[in-house]
C-alpha cells in the first residue's frame, strides 16, 4: 500500500501524539484500519481521510475526546472527518443489508465457463455458435484458488460469477459451485432462466451462492423473444426470479440496455420490482453478436445519455434528499461517462467506490481458456492467463495498472471527470479504436469548465 504525498508523515505525527503506553499497540491497528479504508475506495494510495476516519473508528469511547484534541493540534479538520465517518457508517449498514459480496474492495470476476447457450441473443458478447473447448472443472478450481489467494494477500476477496454462454448448460458446473461453497468463496451466477429450475436454485442456495443475476431485456414478451432468439424467454426469466427468491437468494435482474429497449427502462424496472427482484442496468458493448447486429442494437451518443439520465438523475436526487443510505451499493455503477459535479463529502462517499469504469479495480474476467480480461467483457488486451500466471503478479503489470489507474489517451486523458468516470467503458473503447486505453467514443461531455469541490479535493 502506498501513501498520498505527505500522508506518511501525518500518520507518524498522529501516532506520536498517542500516549506512549498505548502507542506500540495502536500504531499497527491504525495502519491496518487505514489500509482497509483505502481498499474500500478501490485505491492504492492512503489519504488523509483514510487515516483520520480510521483513527476515529479504532478509538474507544473514553479516549475519543483525546483523539479529537490531538487531531486539532495537528490542524486537521476534525469536524469534517467526524461527519465523514458517520456517512461511511451509514453506507456500511447499506452494504450489510445485501451481503458481504457487494462490499467495496471485493473484486468481481466474470467466469466464462462455456460458450454453449440455449438462446441466441442479438447482443451476445460471447462466441455465439462458435463453441470452444471448455476447461475441466479441476482447472477452474485452480483458477479460483489462484485469484482468491492473490486477493487475500491484499486483504480483499473475489466474487466469482459463473458466466457464458449460459453457464447452466454445463452439466458439471455444480461441482465448482459446491467447491466454492465449501471453501467459503463468494459466488454468483448469471442465467437466462431456461434451466434454472426449482432444484437448481435450491442446490445453489445450499452451496453458498451469494446472489443470482437473471437476464431480462424487455418487459414486452414479444420484444424479449426477438432480442433473445427463443419463444417464452420472458416467462423463463420471470420464473427464475421467483424461484431464486423462493430460496432466499439475493436476485438481480440484469438488463443490457440497447436500442430496442432504451425507451422502456422504466417499464423494465417496474416489472422487476413487481417480481421483488433488484433492477440492474448495464450498457451494451460492441462485441461479437452485438458488433454484427450493431445497427439494430447499438446505442448512439444521445441514447447513452438517456441511460445516464435514467440512472444518475434518480440517484443524485436521492442523495441530495438525504436518502443515500437507501441506495443499493451496486446501483451507482454504470459503464457510461459520469458527468455529475460532486458537491460534498456525502456525494463523494457514495460515488467514490464504484461509478464509471471499474476495469482492473472491481471487475475482471476469465475467459474459457483461462485468459485474464480487464473487466467482465472479453477483450483483445490479454493481461495474463490464470492457469499459468499468479494473479498477484498480473496485478503488478504495467498494463493492469494503466487500466486500473486510467492512464488514458485522447479526450479522456485531461478530463476533470476522469477520477470518477474512468473514461467510460474501456472494452467499448477498445472495440471502437483497437486500443483499450483510448477515449470512449460516445462521450457527450465538453471539458470547458471546472468543478470547484473536486478541484478542492485534489488541492487538499
Amino acid at each position: 500500500m502506498n501513501w498520498e504525498k505527505g500522508i506518511d508523515k501525518l500518520y507518524e505525527n498522529i501516532v506520536n501524539a498517542i500516549p506512549e503506553g498505548f502507542r506500540t499497540a495502536v500504531k499497527p491497528l491504525l495502519l491496518d484500519a487505514a489500509q482497509k479504508k483505502c481498499i474500500n475506495r478501490n485505491s492504492d494510495y492512503i489519504n488523509e481521510a483514510d487515516i483520520v476516519t480510521a483513527l476515529l473508528d479504532i478509538t474507544p469511547g473514553p479516549f475519543f475526546s483525546e483523539a479529537i484534541r490531538s487531531c486539532q493540534e495537528l490542524n486537521i479538520n476534525v469536524e469534517r472527518y467526524t461527519e465523514l465517518k458517520n456517512i461511511q457508517d451509514t453506507y456500511r449498514i447499506s452494504w450489510d443489508k445485501i451481503g458481504e459480496a457487494f462490499h467495496p474492495g471485493n473484486m468481481h470476476f466474470a467466469m466464462y465457463v462455456t460458450d454453449r447457450c440455449n438462446q441466441n441473443c442479438l447482443h451476445c458478447a460471447a462466441n455465439s455458435k462458435a463453441y470452444r473447448q471448455e476447461l475441466p472443472i479441476e482447472e477452474w478450481k485452480y483458477i479460483v484458488d489462484n485469484l482468491e489467494d492473490s486477493l487475500r494477500e491484499q486483504g480483499r476477496h473475489g466474487v466469482y460469477t459463473w458466466f457464458g454462454g449460459e453457464p447452466t448448460c454445463r452439466e458439471d458446473l455444480r461441482e465448482i459451485i459446491k467447491y466454492c461453497g465449501d471453501k467459503g468463496y463468494y459466488q454468483s451466477i448469471i442465467t437466462n432462466g431456461v434451466l434454472f429450475d426449482d432444484e437448481y436454485a435450491k442446490f445453489c442456495a445450499n452451496n453458498g451462492m451469494h446472489h443470482v443475476f437473471v437476464s431480462i431485456d424487455s418487459a414486452d414478451p414479444q420484444k424479449s423473444d426477438m432480442i433473445r432468439g427463443i419463444e417464452n424467454s420472458l416467462e423463463y426469466a420471470k420464473k427464475a426470479v421467483k424461484t431464486s427468491i423462493k430460496y432466499g437468494l439475493f436476485t438481480c435482474c440484469s438488463t443490457t440496455v440497447m436500442k430496442p429497449n432504451i425507451y422502456e427502462l422504466a417499464e423494465i424496472q417496474e416489472l422487476v420490482e413487481s417480481l421483488n427482484g433488484q433492477p440492474y442496468f448495464r450498457a451494451i458493448v460492441k462485441q461479437k453478436n452485438a458488433a454484427i447486429n450493431w445497427e439494430k442494437v447499438g446505442l448512439s451518443t444521445e441514447e447513452y445519455k438517456i441511460l445516464y439520465d435514467f440512472k444518475y438523475k434518480k440517484i443524485i436526487d436521492k442523495i441530495r434528499n438525504g436518502k443515500a443510505g437507501e441506495l443499493p451499493v451496486y446501483d451507482v455503477f454504470e459503464m457510461v461517462p459520469f458527468m455529475e459535479e460532486i458537491q460534498n463529502d456525502t456525494e463523494l462517499t457514495v460515488f467514490e467506490w464504484g461509478v464509471g469504469c471499474q476495469a482492473c479495480k472491481q471487475l475482471s474476467g476469465i475467459d474459457i481458456n483461462g485468459d485474464i480480461f480487464a473487466c467482465g467483457y472479453p477483450s483483445k488486451a490479454i493481461l495474463g492467463n490464470a492457469l499459468a500466471d499468479r494473479f498477484s503478479d498480473v496485478m503488478k503489470s504495467v498494463m493492469f495498472k494503466n487500466i486500473k489507474d486510467k492512464n488514458l489517451k485522447g479526450k479522456c486523458a485531461d478530463c476533470h471527470h476522469l477520477s470518477r468516470c474512468g473514461g467510460g467503458c474501456r472494452i467499448h473503447a477498445e472495440c471502437e479504436t483497437g486500443d483499450i486505453l483510448e477515449s470512449f467514443s460516445y462521450c457527450w461531455h465538453e471539458n470547458d469548465h471546472d468543478h470547484p469541490f473536486e478541484k478542492k479535493m485534489v488541492s487538499n
